[in-house]
């Protein structure tokens, strides 16, 4: 494993590709980030607390991919150049689009890993199903550890026609089949000690073994997370930005996936739930984000909700710049230049196809061009 060649509190402003492309290889022990989402919205303009613009892009075309990717991938990714194709032809150029720009980035994600270093990605319904397939390429199925529900309640339009969409997905993956799991950390208070999730009587001798560890550490959590509330309702955490996430939610993660000192990585810092989190768990950290306001605004967390009497304006260093490795390595993707968009797969039944090839060559066998008779 590689030194880490970035100081702690490190605030990256710009492209996230070029910081990740010029960081160590398994330096940082943890990633926690909560994407864009690909739910088809031009831009946003929010204001934040401190009076400034909040501006984000959450719609992708095969333009804003052509600096990051091409079809020589197939050579080096073959499985997620699977998955990207999949992706356009079911979903949309869109959607592949998306993926191309997000694969990119979560590759380099993938390189700077420690052997035991983990990956919570933040996602909801509008690509959950394209992005787990993308995860599953790149980390690998069995590096799959556990999708997180975070479900919280609200109200719905008068004439909705489905059921209220309440929840995202958390996707976590380990690098390898040794991960970080902190349980203890992470165990909430549990009463019911005497009977199961179902209603049903616990053995007694379980019943004894469950008693005396609930009572004295509390349960793990399961997989679905109903007690953290929307930051709408959390008025002491409100930044004014239109994606920002309850600051419980990733205290849950760091705690569960490192240990204190461990580097913490967002490469899309947003309003800095992750920093200021890590900042108050005892965690190195380093974010980045494409908007100029993360300076102010980080800054203004970290002075609210960690400790107002440190120096933040010195200790928080803000750079334009990439990072320069330091361990003679490559990046994990080449940058290559897309000079097509990814050809859409035909749609056309079995007989519509037949009516094609007879149009254009002829009733003739395409093999061996043997005629038919009349």
């Amino acid at each position: 494993m590689a030194a880490l060649n970035v100081a702690n509190r490190t605030l990256f402003i710009g492209d996230n590709l070029p910081v990740l492309r010029g960081i160590n290889s398994e330096s940082v022990d943890l990633i926690a980030t909560d994407p864009p989402f690909n739910k088809g919205v031009r831009a946003f303009e929010g204001i934040t607390t401190a009076g400034e613009n909040v501006s984000y892009k959450d719609i992708w075309t095969w333009g804003d991919v052509q600096a990051e990717w091409a079809n020589e991938i197939l050579g080096n990714h073959p499985a997620l150049y699977s998955v990207i194709q999949a992706a356009n032809a079911a979903a949309g150029d869109d959607m592949g689009a998306f993926l191309c720009w997000l694969a990119v980035r979560v590759l380099e994600c993938h390189r700077v890993l420690k052997p035991m270093g983990s990956m919570y990605l933040h996602i909801d319904h509008t690509a959950h199903a394209y992005t787990k397939a993308m995860m599953d390429a790149i980390f690998g199925r069995e590096n799959f550890r556990n999708e997180i529900v975070w479900a919280y309640t609200g109200p719905g339009s008068p004439g909705m026609r489905q059921f209220n969409r309440k929840h995202d997905t958390i996707l976590w993956y380990a690098k390898g089949q040794e991960w970080v799991f902190n349980r203890d950390a992470v165990r909430i208070p549990h009463k019911q000690l005497n009977t199961n999730r179902h209603g049903a009587a616990i053995d007694a001798p379980l019943t004894q073994k469950l008693r005396d560890e609930y009572l004295t550490k509390g349960k793990i959590p399961e997989t679905w997370w109903p007690d953290f509330s929307p930051v709408g309702r959390i008025k002491s955490e409100r930044t004014g930005y239109p994606t920002q996430k309850p600051l419980a939610v990733y205290e849950r993660i760091i705690k569960a996936s490192s240990n204190e000192g461990g580097v913490v990585l967002d490469p899309f810092a947003g309003c800095a739930t992750t920093c200021v989190a890590a900042e108050r768990l005892g965690r190195q950290w380093i974010g980045i984000d494409i908007n100029e306001q993360a300076k102010s605004v980080i800054h203004d967390r970290l002075q609210s909700e960690v400790t107002g009497s440190m120096a933040w304006d010195t200790l928080v260093k803000t750079l334009e710049n990439p990072p320069e490795r330091t361990d003679d390595g490559e990046p994990a993707a080449p940058e290559l230049t897309l000079t097509a968009p990814m050809p859409k797969a035909p749609r056309l039944t079995a007989r519509e196809l037949r009516e094609r090839l007879i149009l254009a060559d002829g009733l003739k066998c395409q093999g061996c061009g043997w005629v038919p008779h009349h």
